[in-house]
């Protein structure tokens, strides 16, 4: 992993072809950093892949009094590195070249940052079922200041709308529970 990128590009100017990948926490992004990564090498450039993050909020104890124990962001922090680290490392192998950032901000945010300065914004399309990223790269279309190429994801591999529906059904079930008579207890910023 290193900042360090390829000759000038094909435009003249003088700088390094950056192309971004957003890495999904949930999927890893598989197939967008290796479009993503052949992109980069046909144009003699650097990948930088980044991930949004934000720290969670410390839990409210029993009648809304400030917990005793501190929410560790560092160590969170860490561990989101880690986990994109491990990520990109699983999609390009142990030898890649590839830069990893977490940026500290939602997704839409951390994705338009991160796109500042960059030629290329790489996204991989959303999954059958998924309502957010849908909105999400429409608005990403109008807030980057680079082109944006979303790599698609093969209809085997999507989920169908019953199996989305089913998991945030769980989802739902399993707040409900844990929130269950714990007045204040708020549910961490997504």
């Amino acid at each position: 992993m290193t900042d360090a990128g390829g000759p000038a590009d094909a435009g003249g100017r003088g700088q390094d072809f950056t192309v971004v990948v957003g890495v999904s926490p949930s999927s890893g992004s598989p197939r967008a950093l290796a479009w993503a990564a052949r992109e980069a090498a046909v144009r003699g450039g650097r990948l930088v892949a980044v991930r949004a993050w934000r720290p969670t909020a410390p839990v409210a104890a029993t009648g809304g009094r400030l917990p005793s124990v501190a929410a560790d962001t560092d160590a969170d922090h860490t561990t989101a590195q880690t986990e994109l680290d491990a990520a990109v490392a699983a999609a390009l192998g142990p030898d890649h070249d590839t830069s990893t950032r977490i940026v500290v901000a939602g997704r839409r945010t951390a994705l338009t940052q991160a796109a500042e300065g960059a030629d290329l914004l790489v996204l991989e399309g959303p999954r059958t079922g998924e309502v957010s990223p849908r909105w999400l790269v429409g608005r990403l279309l109008r807030s980057v200041p680079c082109p944006v190429v979303v790599v698609p994801v093969p209809a085997g591999e999507a989920r169908s709308p019953v199996a989305a529906g089913a998991r945030a059904v769980g989802r739902a079930a399993a707040r409900a529970a844990a929130t269950a008579g714990r007045p204040g207890l708020q549910r961490p910023p997504t």
